[in-house]
This record gives structure tokens, C-alpha cells and sequence, in this order.
């Protein structure tokens, strides 16, 4: 929770503390809810994280609990935790939170092997690549679309035919800001990238092969592979990704016997004709 976002309201409230003058565990009370120094100091880390270079004082911190805790408590006093327009709310916040404290931690202990981490970049390696594009957009014609990927073909024919190079006819046809940089496309990783697109690039068997014309949503594509980064190059941060990845993956059976193990415990019927 950030308190300090509240920060910004300039409330003249008159915090009197007098009462919790005697407990010297406690900063603060708001009528029967206590908190200890334990607790906002936990909050004021908390706070002090969220802006870098601009740490709250401890007494905004405090005010600004002060705020949350009055909010909360007149909130349930106007049953506003019972509205029906806010209870999804609160269950989607329940079961993310069951799932942190019950699934999660499982997921999170997976040891993943570097052959693991290995075979799946060789699967879905970093591709560099070179395109050219023709644009289409949602209102065309099933014609005017149709025009455009003959266009593409052409271009593709005549590229093959050694009419030209494949920087010439990115400078003389392709549309699109990829245009400007010669039709470059930076490292690229399968999740980063349009499937098609992806697929269409990684299935080219060596550096300098062009591919057929490929449509994704954006228009007609043709692309040239101009770089397949080898494993032993691929930076710290990209093999975190993966090993992420590939623990999400194996994950997956972890969850489905966690929730597995609930749904036995539990009266669940399901009429799968209306599934039809």
C-alpha cells in the first residue's frame, strides 16, 4: 500500500498523539486501531522506496497513515467492504494473495539446469533481421488487401531474380517507421516480436536468406535474416528471462495439483451441456 501517494493532500488535520503518550510502543492511535513502532516503521520503509531520491519524512508517513486508517474505518462503517460493485475486487485481491502465499514459493524453489536454459534458446533464439513492408490497414477492401500482397510478391520476385538488392528495394518500397533505419529490426526475441513474423524469420536456415512474403496485422513482410545470436552471447539479464520462463511452465503442474487438491475437498458440479 503506498501511503505516501496521500501525501499530496494538504489536510490540516491536528494529530494529537496525547493519548498514546503512555504506550511506548505505540506511535500512534486511531480510535480502537493501535500502531506500533514495528508497524510504521515497516510502512516508512515502504514509503521511502517509492520515489528515489525523495524520502518522506516520518511525520508526512504518519499523517498519511493517520489518512488511510480513518478512510478504512469509515469505509466499514458505511459497509462499503459489503457493496457488491467492490466484492470481485476483493476476491480477485484474495485469491492473488492466496496464490503468492500457497503456489507461488513452489514455483519459485525450481532449480532449472543450464541445458534446460540452453534447449529452449536454441528453440527461440535472438534473431536480427532485415524487411521490408507494405502497409495495410483495417478499413481495405478484401481488394485494395489483395493489391498490396501482389505488391509484396513482385518486390519478392524481383529481389530473387537479382533485379536489385535488398537494401534498394527496402529504400525504394518499404513503408513504415522501420523505413528510416533501412528496414533494420533490432535483436529480437520470440516473445518480443509477432509470431508470424517470429516463425517466418527463425525458420530461414542461414544469415542473408530471404523468406516469402508473410502477412501479420500490420501488412505484408518480406524479410531477410541478418543475424542469429549464438547462445554463449546472450547477456545475464535474457537467461534470467528464461529461467523465469521456464519456471512458469513447469509452474504450471504445480498450480493445476494445488487447485486440484481444493476442488477434492469441495462441493463443485458443472453442467458442461451449456458449455456447448
Amino acid at each position: 500500500m503506498s501511503f505516501y501517494r496521500f501525501g499530496t493532500l494538504a489536510l490540516g488535520l491536528a494529530l494529537s498523539l496525547s493519548a498514546v503518550a503512555q504506550d511506548k510502543n505505540t506511535v500512534a492511535q486511531i480510535n480502537d486501531k493501535k500502531i506500533s513502532v514495528g508497524e510504521f516503521e515497516k510502512r516508512f520503509e515502504q514509503n521511502s522506496q517509492l520515489v528515489p531520491g525523495q524520502k518522506p519524512t516520518k511525520q508526512d508517513v504518519l499523517k498519511n497513515v493517520i489518512y488511510f486508517e480513518l478512510a478504512t474505518q469509515e469505509a466499514r462503517r458505511l459497509n462499503l467492504h459489503r457493496d457488491d460493485d467492490l466484492r470481485e475486487q476483493f476476491d480477485i485481491l484474495l485469491y492473488q494473495a492466496l496464490v503468492r502465499k500457497n503456489v507461488q514459493p513452489k514455483i519459485d524453489q525450481l532449480k532449472i539446469a543450464e541445458k534446460d536454459v540452453r534447449e529452449y534458446y536454441e528453440a527461440s533464439p535472438l534473431l536480427r533481421t532485415q524487411h521490408i513492408i507494405l502497409l495495410t490497414r483495417p478499413d481495405m477492401s478484401t481488394a485494395d488487401v489483395t493489391g498490396v500482397r501482389n505488391r509484396a510478391t513482385k518486390i519478392l520476385s524481383e529481389i530473387r531474380e537479382g533485379k536489385g538488392t535488398f537494401d534498394s528495394y527496402v529504400e525504394k518500397y518499404s513503408e513504415g517507421p522501420s523505413a528510416k533505419t533501412g528496414g533494420d529490426v533490432d535483436w529480437g526475441a520470440r516473445h518480443k516480436l509477432l509470431p508470424e513474423y517470429y516463425d517466418a524469420a527463425l525458420a530461414l536456415k542461414k544469415v542473408g536468406d530471404v523468406s516469402d512474403v508473410v502477412a501479420t496485422p500490420y501488412g505484408f513482410h518480406v524479410i531477410k535474416l541478418t543475424g542469429r545470436k549464438p547462445y554463449k552471447e546472450i547477456d545475464s539479464v535474457y537467461k534470467d528471462f528464461i529461467i523465469r520462463t521456464l519456471k512458469e511452465q513447469r509452474g504450471q503442474a504445480i498450480y493445476e495439483e494445488y487447485f486440484n487438491g481444493l476442488r477434492s475437498k469441495a462441493r463443485v458440479t458443472v453442467n458442461e451441456d451449456l458449455l456447448k
